[in-house]
Parts: C-alpha cells; structure tokens; sequence
C-alpha cells in the first residue's frame, strides 16, 4: 500500500497538508453510491473521472482540486478518503454539496 499524503488540517486557508507526490483519492458511499463525475488538480483535468477513485500527484506549494460527485441516491451521502496505508477519511460529501474545492499545502504547519 502506498504512503498516506494528505492529512486534513484546521486552518483557513488549507483543507489539507500534503506531502508532494503521487495519490489516491476514493469516494465512499454510506447513502446509496457516490462517484467522481469530474475532477480537476490546479486547472487541468484528472483521469479516471467517472469513477470511485481518482489519482494525480501533488505539487510543492498551494494546490486547488475540483471536484464534482454524483450520487445515485438524492439524500446520497459518503466518505473522501486517500487511498493509503492507513486510509485516511479526509472529508464527510453529501449530495447537498456536490461540488467542492479543496485547498493543499505543503507548507502548512504542523
């Protein structure tokens, strides 16, 4: 299994520290099914769209991710997890927001 990267943070400009390099993201129902339907990393498209994962490598510095879920359920709801040793849950997503915009930092403190 891979090394985890992300690690969600309380901060206000940041939804997550990261560390640079390659990973995983899956979505998780618990409310019906949930997918990725679209998912963009600092403005350029993320392969894998539609589906339950999504992989891409993270920058040094501030980085956005975009993305769209759908659910098949309309009181869907889920788990964004990373795919990793320890797998970390990093947000609660619900069909009430399926668009987000996640903020990672490399340069967060810790």
């Amino acid at each position: 299994m891979a090394e985890c990267r992300l690690e969600p943070i309380q901060d206000p400009f940041a939804d997550f520290r990261g560390t640079p390099g390659a990973v995983t993201l899956k979505a998780t129902g618990s409310v019906g099914t949930v997918l990725f339907l679209k998912a963009e990393y600092t403005g350029g498209p993320v392969a894998g769209v539609p589906g339950s994962q999504i992989a891409f490598t993270i920058v040094k510095g501030e980085s956005v991710l975009d993305v769209e879920y759908t659910f098949s359920d309309p009181r869907g709801a889920g788990t964004l997890s990373e795919v990793c040793d320890t797998g970390t849950r990093l947000k609660t997503i619900s069909n009430a927001h399926p668009l987000a915009r996640y903020h990672i930092s490399t340069e967060a403190a810790r």
